[in-house]
């Protein structure tokens, strides 16, 4: 029993070593010029940069990358309406208006 401990502990060390070893090569590879060198497709040639992977998308599904951007830009002024105390006021006045002309009878004319 003591014999399995001591190599799990052993295997634990190890294994926590290496982590470590990985964790200092990523950061010294991820600096944050090389992450704005790979928004701007300079990397270290490793293929196309992030804007050109969009740029490509965007050419080849332009109706997708327009519902995606409808839908962001839909989120972002909802969320500006919830935070603008007047622009709030309005949208319910709009909707007590939209209710109460529901709820007017019709009037029609008589054939005369």
């Amino acid at each position: 029993m003591t014999d399995r401990t001591n190599s799990l502990s052993l295997r634990a060390d190890r294994t926590r070593n290496h982590l470590s070893d990985l964790m200092d090569d990523l950061q010294d590879q991820i600096t944050p010029a090389e992450l704005v060198n790979q928004l701007v497709g300079q990397g270290l040639n490793r293929g196309p940069g992030i804007a050109q992977t969009i740029a490509a998308q965007v050419s080849k599904n332009p109706l997708a990358c327009m519902l995606i951007v409808a839908g962001v830009g839909w989120l972002m002024l909802s969320d500006r309406i919830e935070r603008n105390p007047r622009a709030k006021r309005k949208k319910q006045a709009a909707n007590r208006a939209a209710r109460s002309a529901k709820q007017r009878p019709a009037r029609h004319k008589r054939a005369a």
